[in-house]
């Protein structure tokens, strides 16, 4: 059904049971069809459903385009690639050849009859007219019904008919033929089947989607109507695309590093070994033996400057001023870690890290 909406659902049920239904319920009794009535009804359905498609598409086409292959229908396609619904054109138009051939043939030879004339047409027209005939009737009745048929139609609905007219045409030949030699027959079989053969592989890049040209894409339409896009594959009359290259550098000549023998395992193996162990006595150990260092530089940058100091307090103690002289002689002299201590309060050490 159309967009398989709940309205457009029909429901059958045959048969209910539950336990809550009371054995004396009654039960809805419904016809049961025979076969001739559910094809009518089939029918009926199938062509209410089909009516009810009137969307345009863009690839559409109506039943008289069909037997001579006006367009086709294009299903999908990328860069380079395309899949697009086409016949093999001598296959379909030797097929409606054979159909009209038919028809005109069995015109003119009821006139001929009522005008006298007996044609025989080489011994064959009772054949001719029995098997042709057959077949051209169930083209008629597949291909005619479709005017009637209001919704958007495709050429893939051509098929059916399409394989009756094949058939009337193969026969048709083999009439036509019959009184020939056999060497002659072959000559035209064999002819026949290198056309059929050499266009289904020049046309197969639309059936499966294949790279192709599209200087061969143009060359293959033989009606213009034929609307799939040749655009899409490679030009090959393009001017091609041209790679400019880098101008080059002087540079000194550099030899380059000698080769050296790989190996991976080994490679993989340093990969995986362990890290090194991190000594933290080692680095505390070294810490301080640099903030020592330190510590004395800047001791010894305090005394150079000390020492001009010293010399001015005696010039001062020599001109009078002996109490600034017992104050320094009094002071009880540092020694050892109080000495080394002194010195840091002193002096500002720069932070190490």
């Amino acid at each position: 059904m159309q967009s398989a909406k709940v309205p457009k659902t029909l429901w059958r049920i045959e048969t209910n049971i539950h336990a809550d239904i009371p054995a004396g319920a009654p039960l809805a009794e419904y016809r049961r069809p025979g076969l001739v009535a559910k094809v009518l009804e089939a029918t009926a359905v199938m062509w209410r459903v089909n009516n009810g498609l009137t969307k345009s598409h863009p690839y559409e086409s109506r039943p008289h385009t069909w037997p001579w292959l006006r367009r086709g229908m294009a299903f999908w396609g990328a860069d380079n690639r395309t899949i697009y619904l086409l016949g093999t054109a001598p296959v379909w138009w030797l097929s409606l050849v054979s159909v009209i051939l038919f028809g005109v043939l069995q015109v003119v030879l009821f006139l001929r009859s009522c005008r006298g004339f007996n044609d025989r047409l080489m011994g064959a027209r009772e054949r001719y007219a029995d098997s042709v005939g057959f077949l051209v009737v169930g083209w008629v009745l597949h291909w005619i019904p479709f005017f009637l048929m209001g919704r958007q139609l495709f050429l893939h609905h051509y098929l059916p008919a399409l394989w009756l007219a094949i058939l009337a045409f193969s026969a048709t030949l083999d009439l036509l033929t019959r009184r020939m030699r056999r060497r002659i027959r072959h000559v035209i079989m064999g002819i026949l089947l290198l056309v059929v053969v050499r266009t289904y592989f020049q046309y197969s890049h639309l059936a499966y989607g294949t790279p192709w040209t599209r200087q061969g894409c143009q060359r293959s339409k033989l009606l213009g109507t034929w609307d799939y896009d040749c655009k899409r594959y490679v030009d090959l009359d393009a001017a091609p695309t041209v790679l400019t290259a880098p101008i080059p550098v002087e540079t000194s000549h550099i030899d380059p590093p000698p080769a050296q023998n790989f190996d991976p395992l080994e490679h993989e193996n340093k990969l995986n070994e362990p890290a090194p162990r991190i000594d933290h006595d080692k680095l505390n150990s070294d810490a301080d033996k640099a903030h020592e260092a330190m510590v004395k530089a800047a001791t010894t940058v305090d005394k150079n400057n000390a020492a001009p100091d010293a010399n001015a307090a005696g010039a001062a103690g020599a001109a009078g001023e002996p109490n600034a002289q017992n104050h320094h002689e009094d002071e009880e002299p540092v020694i050892g870690d109080d000495a080394h201590h002194e010195a840091v309060a002193q002096t500002t050490v720069p932070p190490l890290f």
